[in-house]
């Protein structure tokens, strides 16, 4: 079947786009979509799969004398792709007499109400659309009991995430609510797994389905280049970018701040037509950037992954890459946006910081060559079907529990989940009143218009916007960074999380901030500004994203072949300085060439690294078993790091990684679980999937098996391996992975200690509170601000670290000078008063008084006094102390027998410890003589 078989219409506005023909994929699709097969169409970016699918719906169309609103739904990812897919659909099917609408929260709502007025042919929307529509949208659901088609968008995006499970069990629900086997067409950048996607995406459809794809294998030139610093980084960048613009350009970079962080330096150079493009700026920034591409305007775009997707942004001269991305998808995706026509070759160039930035980016492009492409896996996400259920109940009013499970386990996502699991889900959501259960019919339970609620301005922590709950899209991934109630910045949860503490110094816009509180309530961090030192710049979630699976084999078969690269016009001079000056040292020292069986072990000061090529998912494992580890008596003074280019630990002594080769697997797997649980891997996904399950309050160990059980599995599913990571601690006891150990820093070991350092995450507020307080003397107030917690609850808190069997233990006293109570660690209460920062509160005015201490033991069986003169306290206080006959003393005041008014104002101190009991008899004596004669 060729074009000619196309209505005259549809000919004839192929002819007026000026097309001479149709694109390959364009031509293999209109058979199969034409006879009502479900399609699964494959290639990469410019080869017109939009038409591919929509040129054979639209002829249907036309022939389909029963045709009603809503016929057509199509399905993106991206909120940002709907304008311009809608304005691109419209262009054909406005000419053909079909209308046309977009379905997004940013849509005008004089918009929405002409949707509901002149009901759409083809509507355009997210999956999140789709589900506001079945779950609430009452008037406008009917409309699709006329569905016939479905196309799902940048199906690559979806598939091995919770928005593609959550669209998928949509679609089942579509199906059933219509009664239609509606045909499904999936459109897909190159995918390695294309099978298992089109089963994903086909569901329980009885269609039979093709797979139609194109050779990835499309041209590119690539140049890589190692910026060779001079003076700051950012300038050498923005000076190293000036150079090599080709208007129209796009400079991908892997991070918000990043990209922000490079316009700000070439602000400086008052370079014309440069723009910003991410996640972060609004939708009219964004448009207004798109547009400026389109027209021609733009000189310079720097962007993150916003703008890999098929967004229109017109014919790109060339593709800047700001360090290598984390896949070889990614790699294709960026690449791809120049030369994006059929034929034309794509240029693109990247940028390295590092000597294994430059490998990195060799082993990328080698990959993308092959079109070797990673494979995701699939995870049944268990908050999806809870979610859904609780959908399905909003759509019907109640819903059998039988068909319920029908529906949702119809989502090949889901088959595997038992009707006996399903049930136990059902009970756990009925437990927190999510769900409420009478009999087999089940209904939304009071606990759901809690958590999402209609109050815009509501003030408790845990409840949600009502919109929030129909995606999965997290609405709470950032930090605000706040400096006198103003905004000055945002940073990533889970980096904050990971790396972030009280008092540490981060650098925002090419400021330096220092941290004053962290708030994880209200996920604010309180900043000051720095005069000076180093910041830490932080790592926005793209720099997040794990790295291929597939680098590691590739890194190690670039670095054994590396001659080949150095006559290469691929890299710079300096790139291949780098690579040479990389593989000579393992050369020069007689050592194997860096792979993945050999581990070389390290030394840099107090950091022990474990250098080798390795699976980033099982890096991250033995990282936080180590950090466990080493942490598991709440040591504070370790940190670890992980890459794939092996992983680190500083603040140990021990050899950690022998203890765990020596373990059994059992053991192995026990503490590999208990070290994710005190990750703030776990944390932040505990935190991000409680609500979905109607949990409220904290979680108990005892009654939320179900929801702990599932925060385990996505943590696992997320960050790491455990199957992966005992087969790796098998071979090294095995010896099929050699370890060698080496004197000074390998290339890569310097690789390692790039990363950024993972430090334990303390929830416990003693330990918190330890940290904060570590070196000085503060109050109840100042404690507060800095720790972001009520006064009322830090007071008690403190109260019960004085406390003997404490492991922090704390002590207070009367600052003399401002009367207030004072707070300081009882090990650094010597060294407070030694500093003399505090003079006044120790040091008495007159040294001939005499007074009685009176003092009551930890059994409270009576008190017994012990009379000192003032001179005698000052110049040889053991005098006194030692004929205290007890370790911990309950209660100690002073008392005068000839002044009884010495009594009444004495300070009192409770649970103080023999060690510095002197010290507080001092505060005590000061500060009665200077409310007596001061």
């Amino acid at each position: 079947m060729d074009k000619n078989d196309l209505s005259y219409k549809l000919l004839s506005l192929i002819r007026e786009k000026g097309w001479d023909d149709l694109t390959s994929i364009q031509k293999k699709t209109l058979s199969p979509i034409l006879l009502g097969k479900n399609v699964l169409i494959i290639a990469p970016t410019g080869y017109g799969k939009t038409e591919a699918a929509l040129l054979p719906i639209f002829n249907s169309m036309l022939n389909d004398t029963s045709l009603s609103p809503v016929a057509l739904l199509y399905i993106t990812p991206l909120k940002a792709l709907i304008n311009d897919l809608t304005h691109r659909i419209d262009w054909w099917a406005s000419k053909l007499g079909f209308i046309v609408s977009r379905k997004h929260g940013e849509v005008p709502q004089k918009e929405k109400s002409i949707r509901l007025k002149r009901v759409p042919h083809i509507l355009v929307t997210t999956p999140e659309g789709l589900e506001v529509d079945l779950d609430w949208a009452t008037k406008f659901r009917e409309n699709y009991k006329n569905i016939k088609w479905v196309v799902i968008d940048e199906v690559h995006e979806l598939v091995h995430s919770k928005r593609g499970a959550q669209l998928s069990v949509l679609l089942e629900r579509l199906k059933e609510y219509s009664g239609n086997d509606f045909q499904r067409i999936g459109l897909s950048a190159t995918i390695s797994n294309e099978k298992k996607v089109a089963q994903l995406l086909f569901g329980s459809s009885q269609r039979d389905f093709n797979i139609i794809k194109v050779s990835s294998n499309k041209n590119f030139e690539l140049k890589i280049h190692k910026v060779e610093h001079q003076g700051e980084t950012w300038t050498t960048i923005a000076k190293t970018v000036i150079n090599k613009i080709e208007k129209p350009t796009l400079l991908f970079t892997n991070s918000r701040f990043s990209t922000e962080r490079l316009f700000e330096e070439l602000e400086k150079y008052n370079i014309p037509s440069v723009f910003v493009h991410h996640s972060s700026i609004s939708r009219d920034d964004k448009n207004k950037v798109e547009e400026n591409l389109r027209e021609g305007r733009a000189n310079l775009v720097i962007c993150t992954r916003t703008l890999e997707l098929g967004i229109h942004v017109g014919d790109v001269k060339k593709v800047i890459m700001y360090r290598p991305p984390p896949s070889v998808s990614s790699f294709l995706q960026r690449l791809g946006r120049s030369g994006h026509l059929i034929d034309h070759v794509s240029c693109g160039e990247i940028l390295c910081l590092y000597d294994h930035e430059v490998i990195e980016s060799l082993a990328l492009s080698e990959l993308a060559m092959q079109g070797k492409l990673e494979s995701g896996k699939v995870m049944p996400f268990l908050d999806v079907v809870a979610r859904e259920a609780i959908g399905i109940a909003l759509q019907y009013g109640e819903v059998d529990v039988n068909r319920l499970y029908s529906i949702i386990s119809s989502s090949t996502y889901f088959r595997a989940l038992s009707f006996e699991e399903f049930l136990k889900l059902i009970e756990y959501l009925a437990n927190n009143n999510l769900l409420k259960v009478e009999g087999n019919r089940v209904k939304v339970g009071k606990t759901f218009f809690k958590i999402w609620s209609f109050n815009k301005n509501n003030k408790l922590a845990w409840m949600k916007d009502f919109s929030e709950f129909f995606s999965f899209v997290s609405s709470d991934e950032t930090f605000l960074l706040r400096f006198e109630n103003k905004t000055v910045g945002e940073i990533d949860a889970i980096y904050v999380y990971k790396h972030l503490r009280n008092n540490d110094t981060i650098r925002i816009s090419g400021k330096l901030w220092r941290i004053v509180s962290i708030d994880l309530n209200k996920m604010t961090i309180t900043v000051v500004p720095a005069n000076d030192g180093e910041g830490e710049i932080p790592i926005w979630k793209g720099e997040n994203v794990s790295r291929s699976n597939l680098l590691p084999k590739k890194i190690s078969k670039v670095i054994r072949n590396y001659k080949r690269y150095l006559d290469l016009n691929i890299i710079n001079n300096a790139a291949k300085n780098d690579l040479k000056n990389f593989v000579n040292f393992y050369l020069v020292h007689g050592l194997p060439l860096p792979n993945r069986k050999t581990i070389y072990v390290e030394k840099d000061k107090n950091e022990i690294i474990y250098a080798t090529l390795i699976n980033e998912k099982v890096s991250n494992t033995l990282a936080h078993l180590l950090l466990y580890l080493a942490t598991k008596d709440l040591s504070l003074n370790v940190s670890v790091r992980s890459s794939i280019y092996g992983f680190s630990i500083r603040g140990v002594e021990n050899d950690l990684m022998s203890e765990i080769v020596n373990m059994n697997e059992d053991e192995l797997r026990k503490l590999i679980i208990k070290s994710i649980m005190r990750s703030p891997l776990f944390y932040t996904v505990l935190k991000e999937i409680k609500y979905s399950f109607g949990k409220i309050g904290n979680v108990s160990l005892h009654d939320d098996k179900l929801l702990i059980k599932e925060a385990i599995k996505q943590t696992v599913y997320k960050y790491f391996s455990i199957k992966n990571t005992l087969k790796y601690i098998k071979m090294i006891k095995n010896k099929d992975i050699d370890i060698i150990h080496i004197e000074g820093i390998s290339p890569l070991g310097r690789a390692v200690l790039n990363h950024t350092p993972l430090r334990p995450w303390i929830t416990d507020l003693s330990i918190r509170i330890y940290q904060a307080m570590k070196g000085g003397a503060y109050t109840v107030s100042e404690l507060s601000e800095m720790l972001g917690i009520s006064e009322k609850s830090l007071e008690s808190r403190l109260k019960k670290m004085r406390k003997y069997d404490s492991k922090y233990r704390t002590c207070n006293f009367i600052d003399i000078d401002t009367k207030d109570m004072r707070w300081v660690l009882l090990e650094d209460f010597e060294e407070i008063v030694e500093t003399g920062d505090y003079y006044n509160s120790f040091e008495p005015i007159k040294l001939d008084e005499t007074y009685v201490a009176v003092i009551r033991p930890i059994n409270n069986e009576g008190n017994i006094e012990i009379v000192f003169r003032v001179k005698e306290l000052v110049e040889n206080p053991e005098n006194v102390t030692r004929r205290i006959p007890y370790d911990e003393v309950f209660e100690l005041k002073l008392k005068d027998p000839s002044d009884p008014l010495v009594m009444s104002i004495s300070p009192r101190y409770y649970f103080v410890n023999k060690n510095v009991i002197k010290f507080l008899i001092l505060n005590a004596v000061s500060y009665i003589q200077n409310t007596r004669f001061g």
